[in-house]
């Protein structure tokens, strides 16, 4: 293939050897990878190697960085968040390189592990060191057999043993994985972007956002009409009947019937690994987490941020948005 075009992109010849020479083997390695995957026709372009270059350089500069940082941050559900999804992450790579699907495997590897780095240094005002770099070790052994030479670099600098290329290949660790911190931060995510596409549709300018949790009691029949749903699908009659037997649920029956009708709805389309999912996590404080991120939303907003449970007697509320809130969607007020 020496000194031969391998593909013409707009008016652009791009060799192999000029591709070396122009952008590394690392590039390079990465290019052709990326390129096509079983049966795909390969899409062999020059700037396609200039981004992943530079991605692989931002890449590089991250590491070190991350390297170089003294001891300091605390633990939270952010840090549990990152080890687990970097897990499902290690899961993933390992099946596509065992199945020959090296785009796939590269592109869990490099993409979708940045990505999840980038959202915690976001999201982190102090980012906890040990975490990041318990992390990064694990990132630059999956990356390794993609761009061998800046894992190597970045491996030295991280004062491992031997050569990266001969170090043990990353291991799913089911114990590593936390559910519940991925389901919390998932939490953030969501009202993240359900307060940006308010925010986009009204063109506010905001000044102050509120945001309510769902109270206790419509937790409480989310979680029994999750459990039933299960085996089947729910009839929203037997269903109240069921709920009436609750003394709590009892006292504010239209409330509960409305709600329930709307829950029944939602879980009954719900694919049942995440219904699952949810009924093993159990109830989130979401209360508790939306707190937490406040200062987060009030860096992503410029605007005071308060957060309130729906039943708190206290609350902002002018517009009686809390009563719209929901388990795992909060109500949102924006002025």
């Amino acid at each position: 293939i020496k000194g031969k075009p391998m593909h013409k992109s707009k008016g652009n010849f791009v060799t192999l050897k000029n591709a070396i020479e122009k952008y590394g083997a690392d590039a390079t390695r990465c290019g052709l990878l990326l390129a096509a995957e079983e049966m795909d026709d390969p899409d062999w372009r020059d700037e396609n190697l200039r981004d992943i270059s530079s991605k692989i350089e931002s890449f590089y500069n991250l590491a070190d960085s991350i390297i170089k940082m003294k001891t300091k941050g605390e633990t939270g559900h952010l840090e549990e968040w990152l080890i687990s999804t970097i897990q499902h992450e290690v899961k993933k790579v390992t099946e596509n390189i065992e199945t020959l699907k090296t785009r796939t495997a590269i592109e869990n590897a490099f993409y979708e592990i940045w990505n999840d780095f980038r959202w915690y240094m976001r999201r982190k005002e102090e980012s906890h060191t040990e975490t990041l770099k318990e992390a990064l070790e694990i990132w630059t052994r999956l990356l390794a057999p993609f761009m061998p030479y800046v894992c190597e670099e970045v491996w030295s600098k991280m004062n491992k043993k031997g050569f990266v290329a001969l170090a043990e290949w990353p291991t799913f660790n089911e114990k590593k994985v936390n559910m519940k911190a991925e389901e919390t931060e998932n939490l953030v995510t969501n009202v993240l972007e359900d307060t940006s596409n308010i925010l986009r549709a009204t063109k506010i300018t905001p000044k102050r956002i509120c945001y309510y949790s769902a109270a206790s009691w419509k937790w409480k029949i989310y979680l029994r009409a999750l459990e039933k749903s299960v085996a089947l699908k729910i009839v929203l009659s037997n269903f109240m009947k069921e709920l009436m037997k609750d003394s709590e649920l009892h006292k504010i029956a239209e409330k509960v019937a409305k709600f329930a009708s709307q829950a029944i709805a939602e879980i009954n389309e719900m694919p049942e690994e995440k219904k699952r999912r949810q009924l093993q996590i159990g109830a989130i404080n979401e209360q508790e987490t939306l707190a937490e991120a406040t200062k987060f939303f009030k860096r992503e907003f410029n605007a005071k941020i308060a957060t309130y449970r729906e039943d708190d007697t206290k609350r902002y509320d002018p517009k009686k948005r809390a009563e719209l809130a929901k388990p795992y969607r909060p109500a949102i007020y924006i002025e």
